[in-house]
């Protein structure tokens, strides 16, 4: 897998964007000052940016731009949910970008971060030069259901031991119980144990169709993991991913009718998507949306693919389509 992708490189420019009430996200830069610029959106809800992205981005080429979502990963508060939705995502983006003094930069983003950037790029349209989803998810209810309450056979069991930790009240989804013990409650021991099962789980549907070995272990912040609060500990980290993952979940991402708000503002973009046909988590057909949406859209159809980057094609076919933008512009 390394041989496909550019050597690690340390990000040097790292810093907190104070974006209003109450938070302020942390971003970090890195290649070249020179470059192409390109802002990364991170998946989740409730995950944070690595420097295992930038290696899709030769370092040479590109100005690489990461921030963690409000709630997300080392901004602050950690967890914080509250003045936490989908549009202040937006915002804070916008406000990135102006911080950094770009009149336009590149777009990649995975998964939510594929929401994301298609929210983005229908808001602010002269902004985008060019757009790439791996894997996007559209915030539909049936997404969040299926990964909710109907797993695919291979992650049933996996699926079983999260619904296991969890204590369902009468009349109670699985979801409804997770908003509430992550965002209503204050059982920190309760809420480990749930992260733990549920990041197990995830582990899980993000791999398929490969199935899992018993060696798969939950996502954990990068090393070290520091944020102004030094008492935050990868526990703490777990639990605040998961309050922001249940609280975007609970409201369906708290987009209002579907994330085409202004579909003829895709129709003019550089629009690209790489996506697994065997997606567990946003099924091949949400590209097909897209494309019906954009046919201008190059989509990029990995056969015999799940969700998960690290996956050989989907790792191939994301590094192509970036270094074609390197000889493009």
């Amino acid at each position: 897998m390394s041989s496909k992708l550019f050597p690690e490189v340390l990000a040097h420019r790292q810093d907190w964007l104070v974006v209003g009430e109450g938070h302020r996200i942390f971003y970090q830069i890195s290649g070249n000052p020179q470059g192409i610029p390109v802002v990364w959106l991170h998946g989740g809800p409730g995950s944070f940016s690595t420097a295992f992205h930038r290696r899709f981005l030769n370092p040479s080429k590109f100005w690489i731009i990461q921030f963690d979502q409000r709630g997300c990963g080392k901004s602050e508060p950690s967890g914080g949910i509250v003045a936490n939705q989908t549009h202040d995502l937006i915002s804070d983006i916008e406000r990135l970008r102006e911080n950094l003094g770009l009149a336009r930069w590149h777009v990649v983003g995975g998964s939510w971060g594929g929401a994301l950037g298609l929210i983005y790029a229908q808001a602010h349209p002269n902004v985008v030069s060019r757009v790439l989803l791996r894997s996007p998810f559209l915030c539909t209810q049936s997404e969040v259901e299926n990964y909710m309450e109907r797993p695919p056979e291979a992650c049933r069991e996996r699926w079983q031991s999260f619904k296991n930790q969890l204590p369902i009240a009468a009349g109670e989804s699985m979801l409804a119980c997770c908003h509430r013990v992550f965002c209503e409650e204050q059982d920190t021991a309760l809420q480990l144990r749930i992260a733990r099962a549920w990041a197990t789980y995830e582990s899980a549907m993000n791999l398929f169709p490969k199935a899992p070995s018993q060696s798969v272990q939950p996502p954990q912040p990068a090393k070290p993991y520091q944020t102004a609060d030094t008492h935050t500990t990868a526990d703490d980290a777990l639990i605040a991913r998961y309050r922001v993952h249940s609280h975007y979940l609970q409201h369906r991402c708290f987009v209002d009718g579907d994330v085409f708000a202004q579909p003829q503002m895709l129709r003019s973009l550089d629009l690209t998507i790489v996506h697994g046909e065997a997606d567990a988590l946003c099924p091949f057909k949400n590209s097909l949306t897209i494309e019906q949406m954009a046919p201008q859209t190059r989509l990029i159809r990995v056969a015999g693919s799940g969700h998960d980057l690290s996956d050989k094609g989907i790792l191939a076919a994301t590094f192509a389509e970036i270094e074609r933008w390197a000889v493009a512009s």
